[in-house]
């Protein structure tokens, strides 16, 4: 088999579709980390005796001024005369202190760390910028849960009617479900932010170098223990997409309601002028397109999550760099469209009005208070509750047979009267509840005030889980401040050794 003539590496359709791309993401992302590690590298391999200091200070003192140059890099046109940035800065500290003083720069590593090393550094902000933009959205959710204590509201099942709650109630299972999108992405913070420099290929090296001081001088955490699994494991950027898709799911199914509830039909809130826009032919129209566009960008996020996880489901347990090149844009789109969720959202629900007397007005129609009719049968007259639902099954379907109330506020005496009678038929005796005190069984804001177990919509319950939610968001925004001010630190650490250069060099 005769083997196709070459023009020599790259091909231009290679250099295309792959390596001018990777690139240019590198250089946008990616440059600051490297010339970091390249920092603590160097200081590294001279505190060890790996190499001599004076050729240590020469290359802190050359990756100092490639440091200053990132913007003339940022118009660089890439032709392929290097594959990657990684080579790109390897040639220009050649020419900045020569081939025989940089090469001691490569001595104990290998692409493969340093770029999984670039991208843990990166993709540890992300979480950390999403986790704090979470934080403060529940922060914004519970300052409107204590505004809406009281305010009644309805659930809905099915698309139907079903319970008044209050507002506050439904608002702190946001609160919730985002503690735990908080939790999710503290553990992904953790398992990402460990340093693998020094595992190389695979196999670490038979040089004596300081993996610690490496993590140390990069603000990981902690080393990252087995060299091979840190270049071929995965899980850390399929454990932060996972929980960046979590959150993308539950904001998607809140913007939904929230969608629902700005229709003409729900007119529970409505949108400050600045998210809504009207038609461009029907002058009426108040189109809710914030929330339209939050939908469609929390799905899209999603996708992008999936996408990494599609990419790398069925790589070998090995040198994942090069897929990696390619999987890095992907994850960037991933966190860039949760940001702009969680941004977005905030910002709508701080200018987010609320119709109090519409969602009172749903709370008292339809009959959505009957569950308690149901209750009252068991508590005070001891039926079982299946026979009670029956009863009241039958009581509901006579209030929508009553033409003028089919969609009102159900009548006390009606209730009554038709109490007695299916009670007569069901339960085989006639139960009969005064008109004044199913009054009170009906009323939604009595609906809410029984239901104080732990969990339940009554006002001091949710007024209890608030403090403890409350305390539970300080609590992260200072380990959040406290990872934020440790990835803050390390840099001018590193800065602070670059003295070597200035002091030692010749």
């Amino acid at each position: 088999m005769r083997v196709p003539a070459s023009s020599g590496f790259p091909h231009p359709s290679y250099l295309q579709a792959v390596l001018k791309p990777n690139f240019d993401h590198s250089v946008r992302h990616f440059f600051r980390p490297l010339i970091e590690i390249n920092r603590a590298h160097a200081i590294m391999l001279a505190r060890c005796g790996i190499i001599p200091k004076s050729h240590g200070a020469r290359i802190l003192a050359a990756l100092k001024q490639i440091s200053t140059q990132e913007n003339q890099l940022a118009s660089y046109r890439y032709r392929g005369a290097e594959e990657d940035l990684f080579f790109h800065v390897e040639r220009r500290l050649e020419a900045l202190c020569g081939s025989r003083v940089a090469g001691h720069l490569s001595v104990a590593r290998s692409r493969n760390d340093i770029d999984i090393t670039l991208y843990r550094m990166v993709l540890r902000k992300e979480l950390l910028g999403l986790a704090q933009q979470v934080s403060l959205l529940q922060s914004l959710l519970l300052e409107l849960s204590k505004r809406h204590l009281k305010t009644l509201f309805p659930v809905v099942t099915h698309t139907q009617l079903a319970q008044p709650t209050t507002l506050a109630h439904y608002l702190m299972a946001a609160v919730e479900f985002l503690e735990r999108d908080l939790n999710r992405l503290a553990s992904a913070f953790q398992t990402v932010n460990r340093c693998p420099l020094g595992a190389c290929v695979a196999t670490t090296t038979g040089f004596p170098i300081d993996r610690a001081l490496l993590s140390k001088l990069l603000g990981f955490s902690a080393v990252m223990e087995n060299a091979y699994g840190c270049i071929a494991s995965v899980d850390y950027l399929i454990e932060s997409v996972g929980a960046a898709s979590t959150l993308m799911i539950n904001l998607g199914r809140f913007i939904q309601d929230l969608l629902g509830w700005s229709s003409q039909d729900s007119q529970l809130i409505s949108l400050a002028e600045g998210f809504v826009q009207c038609s461009s032919i029907m002058p009426q129209k108040r189109n809710p397109v914030a929330l339209e566009h939050l939908r469609v960008l929390a799905s899209c996020g999603l996708g992008q999550c999936q996408a990494v996880a599609l990419g790398l489901h069925n790589t070998p347990f090995g040198d994942v760099v090069d897929a990696e090149d390619d999987i890095q844009p992907v994850v960037r789109n991933a966190f860039d469209y949760a940001s702009r969720v969680v941004d977005l959202l905030t910002q709508v629900l701080k200018s987010m009005v609320v119709d109090r007397e519409r969602a009172l007005a749903l709370c008292r129609s339809n009959g959505i208070t009957l569950t308690e009719l149901a209750d009252v049968l068991v508590r005070d007259r001891r039926l079982p509750f299946r026979m009670a639902h029956r009863v009241v099954s039958r009581v509901a379907l006579g209030l929508r047979q009553q033409p003028s109330r089919r969609k009102g506020e159900p009548r006390s005496d009606a209730v009554s009267a038709l109490t007695a009678r299916y009670s007569r038929e069901v339960a085989g005796e006639t139960i009969r509840i005064p008109p004044q005190q199913l009054s009170r069984v009906l009323d939604p804001a009595q609906f809410v005030s029984v239901r104080k177990i732990v969990g339940g919509p009554a006002p001091a319950t949710v007024r209890s889980s608030i403090r403890r939610h409350l305390k539970a968001n300080a609590n992260r925004r200072r380990w959040l401040e406290a990872q934020q001010l440790a990835l803050g630190r390390y840099p001018e650490n590193l800065a602070s050794l670059d003295c070597l250069a200035s002091k030692s060099a010749p």
